[in-house]
């Protein structure tokens, strides 16, 4: 899951010989990414297990686990792909909501040409915005199809083909959007709500009778932050939220100098609370807030809104902050070449209420910096399964053992077989139904065909003995083409999973 937690059964044998029993022990291992930049900013290769100090609750504990990986070498072999836990997850987060349009619009900009010098076969990409009324909004989600990120970044919306995870792209916006012009000319950046300007833009007095609806607006976006962090620990990878924005105003959370320069706003107890539960989910799930001021460079010190916001961002959950860079393009570049190394360390869990992490790297030049994940939270399961994991699972063909589904296909028709002895005692009461996903992609890996089906399970539906045979019309052109299929037990993390490969002649 989300910091690629691994179970070991180990066997503990008694001291007495004659008692020939056994007792399973489950011990989970914790995950520590760790970024080693040298004194130009770029990674430093190389370092071993001997050069890393681990501390967890200020003790220094044994690293059970080391890996070294690095993004930049290709792999000897290409029979097997990269394991999970060997790619990259950044989600490029478009912060509308303290964010002026031309800037933001530099933003997209910088983020198309970051995606173009990535690595398709182990960087993804997932786009979102954040505005004021409704929250985190994915527009994609992590993909490898440079064309599809491309049209979210440039659009910031998702695609005018409506499928279940928002996969697909129409054949005219995958022609508009495979151009690859030097400046995306047809970005179209998203406006504030009414409310939201008069708040964020308005002149001084406008700032002093809204300091309360600003301060509970950054309460927002915090928690919003949070249950973001908390959908990305079901993923496997090193994940990245790369967070766009001109910043908001810190001192209504921190108490610093009053941004209207009247009154002393003071430490707001409860924003300062919702802040560090937001550092709590980030450590917790093991993801890294990557802040990229996109004002530029700052000619004086009184901007309305100070970065400072952005730099504590990044900095309380083991991220890096990119500022005064009028290049955002090769700024935003550099920094995801800088993290093509991580060092990945592990130790045993022994509180269940989870704790701080500390990291020293030692025989690394004067003048390095070091990245990593500064906790992590108390162990429990989540109950559901996350949209985002779902297209995971169908994107990358995740193997699942909740179902055992299979999938048959013909040039004319898909059919889904849905195992009825496995479903009905895994049901919950309160929602008896299976949700099935289907996706049929072309040689390109566009989705082509998106369909979806639930089907609830009442006393008659149960006490049925065959299958459930779920079943789509398809009409292809020639061409090759490989079909896939998800089912999910609603209120349950069950999941099948299937994948065939047909050409059509």
């Amino acid at each position: 899951m989300g910091a690629l937690i691994r179970w070991l059964a180990i066997a503990l044998v008694p001291l007495a010989a004659a008692a020939q029993v056994h007792e399973n022990v489950t011990v989970e291992l914790i995950e520590v990414p760790v970024y080693v930049f040298g004194p130009d900013g770029q990674a430093i290769r190389g370092l071993t297990k001997e050069n890393f100090e681990l501390r967890v609750n200020r003790r220094q504990q044994p690293i059970e686990y080391f890996d070294a990986i690095d993004f930049a070498v290709t792999p000897e072999t290409k029979a097997e792909p990269r394991p999970q836990r060997e790619r990259r997850l950044y989600l490029l987060l478009f912060d509308q909501l303290y964010s002026a349009p031309p800037r933001l619009a530099r933003a997209q900009r910088a983020a198309d040409f970051m995606i173009g010098h990535s690595n398709p076969s182990t960087d993804l990409f997932a786009v979102a915005t954040y505005t004021s009324n409704k929250g985190v909004q994915f527009a994609t989600p992590f993909l490898s199809d440079r064309v599809a990120i491309r049209r979210a970044v440039g659009t910031l919306s998702v695609s005018s083909t409506r499928d279940p995870f928002a996969l697909a792209i129409s054949p005219a916006e995958r022609m508009t959007w495979d151009e690859k012009p030097d400046d995306l000319g047809l970005i179209k950046t998203g406006k504030y709500d009414s409310e939201t300007e008069e708040t964020i833009r308005g002149g001084m007095a406008n700032q002093e009778m809204q300091v309360q609806p600003s301060r509970y607006a950054i309460e927002d976006l915090l928690a919003n932050f949070g249950d973001l962090a908390k959908r990305l620990s079901q993923l496997e990878g090193q994940k990245h939220v790369l967070l766009l924005s001109e910043g908001f105003q810190s001192p209504l959370i921190h108490g610093g100098d009053d941004p209207v320069g009247k009154n002393k706003p003071g430490l707001d107890a409860r924003s300062f609370r919702t802040l560090n539960e937001m550092f709590n989910e980030f450590r917790a799930a093991g993801v890294f807030l990557d802040a990229v001021d996109i004002a530029g460079m700052h000619h004086t010190p009184n901007t309305p809104y100070d970065n400072d916001s952005l730099q504590f961002l990044a900095h309380n959950t083991g991220g890096e902050f990119v500022h005064n860079q009028n290049d955002l393009a090769n700024a935003v570049t550099d920094l995801t070449n800088a993290q093509q190394v991580v060092y990945v360390l592990a130790f045993n869990r022994h509180d269940a209420r989870g704790g701080s992490i500390d990291v020293r790297v030692h025989g690394i030049p004067r003048g390095s910096r070091v990245s990593f994940r500064q906790g992590f939270g108390a162990a429990e399961r989540n109950k559901e399964v996350d949209p985002l994991q779902l297209a995971d699972i169908l994107i990358n063909d995740v193997p699942q053992s909740g179902l055992n589904l299979r999938i048959s296909a013909s040039p004319t028709e898909l059919a889904i077989e849905l195992p009825r002895e496995e479903i009905v005692p895994q049901l919950v009461e309160k929602t008896p139904a299976v949700e099935t996903i289907i996706y049929v992609f072309d040689a390109k890996g566009s989705a082509v065909v998106a369909g979806e089906k639930t089907i609830t399970f009442d006393a008659a539906e149960r006490a049925r003995k065959e299958p459930i045979v779920i079943r789509r019309r398809l009409d292809l052109p020639s061409g090759h083409y490989v079909a896939k299929a998800i089912a999910r037990i609603a209120g349950t993390t069950s999941i099948g999973f299937a994948r065939m490969e047909l050409t059509v002649p």
